[in-house]
């Protein structure tokens, strides 16, 4: 396992780019208590290097659904366009923890940066609920096949091969 303050200095060398040592990090394991630590930087000054760090965990399915719905609710709060993108990415892991944060969401689908953008428009149709749900998702993914943007498009065809849609 990895100690508190290896991932400390790890996130503090954390160039934004480079991100072996990250890697090495999650690889080599994660306690529980530093996961917390991790979810506990968002937001703030090593917001992309932890959400990238949190991404990796829970794409190898180290994070509960408890630690998911606390990085789903830094959303609103952070300010990096990489730590966004991040926690945009993660919702595919449990749609259903980042139900809370979906109206968070709309503000983002006309961020600056497009690929913001399309996470936003793919996390926005995983989180669809409730009465009318599955017809708004489609709705917005027939929508997303015709947009300008070339990855809007390829999101939107990934999107429509996962529920079902027929474009």
């Amino acid at each position: 396992m990895v100690g508190a303050q290896e991932i400390e200095d790890a996130l503090i060398r954390f160039d934004g780019r480079r991100v072996a040592a990250l890697r090495l990090l999650v690889e080599r394991g994660i306690a529980p208590d530093d996961v917390a630590a991790l979810i506990a930087a968002l937001p703030g000054p090593r917001e992309v290097g932890a959400s990238w760090m949190l991404k990796a965990l829970g794409e190898i399915g180290a994070l509960s659904r408890i630690d998911l719905e606390r990085v789903f609710a830094s959303l609103p709060d952070l300010t990096e366009t990489d730590a966004i993108l991040h926690v945009l990415q993660m919702v595919r892991l449990d749609p259903e923890a980042a139900q809370g944060v979906r109206n968070a969401m709309v503000p983002l689908a006309g961020h600056r940066n497009l690929l913001v953008t399309v996470w936003t428009f793919d996390a926005y149709c995983r989180t669809a609920s409730g009465p009318g749900a599955a017809a708004d998702r489609e709705e917005r993914i027939r929508q997303g096949l015709t947009n300008r943007s070339k990855a809007m498009r390829a999101r939107a065809r990934a999107l429509a091969r996962e529920f079902g849609v027929d474009p």
